[in-house]
């Protein structure tokens, strides 16, 4: 997705909602979705530290091409955070996160859809994606979107904290294998 495109995504009840790529700009809409997210979706969503240093760079990495970082907007309001990290390379990193009043409404899978298509559209070979080991709702999208569970990793959260998370991988190319690269942010922490 390019700077100033926009989309939309379409949740169950036919309701649209705008999808862009984050700017330098949207720096305090992410600090306030952070801030949206309850105790237990920030414990499963927390990609990177939401300070102004941090969320400057990620920026920064996203409006050079290094990252694609999209928002899902409800007018001007963050709804969805979703990324592909080290978008350069053959392997990006997805990741996902939706505001809780959001939930249940299938964006979740239309986030994780549009990330595969832009992947795919790029000429990536694959994607990577950690979730955490008790986090079985995620991990069942994930199995229906197509990515397999090859295995566990020590992966370090915005908390600075190492986790073991589940791996897993979706297959764009047909021979593509997963990649032997960290999972780790590529900013914060």
């Amino acid at each position: 997705m390019e700077r100033n495109e926009t989309a939309e995504l379409l949740a169950r009840d036919g309701r649209a909602y705008t999808v862009r790529r984050l700017e330098a700009a949207d720096a305090d809409a992410l600090k306030r979705f952070n801030a949206e997210l309850s105790t237990s979706s920030r414990r499963f969503f927390l990609p990177h530290p939401y300070d102004d240093d941090t969320l400057a760079r990620a920026l920064e990495r996203s409006e050079a091409g290094d990252d694609l970082l999209l928002g899902l907007f409800d007018a001007d309001r963050v709804i969805g955070y979703f990324f592909l990290w080290y978008y350069t390379r053959p392997i990006p990193l997805l990741g996902i996160g939706l505001v809780d009043d959001f939930h249940g409404q299938g964006l979740g899978r239309e986030m994780m859809r549009f990330l595969i298509e832009e992947a795919s559209t790029a000429g990536r070979d694959g994607i990577e994606l950690t979730t955490m080991t008790d986090n079985d709702g995620a991990f069942q999208l994930y199995r229906k979107m197509g990515f397999e569970h090859y295995k566990d990793v020590d992966n370090l959260q915005g908390t600075g904290q190492w986790v073991v998370e589940r791996a897993m991988f979706y297959r764009i190319k047909a021979d593509a294998q997963p990649g032997n690269e960290s999972h780790q942010p590529p900013v914060g922490v």
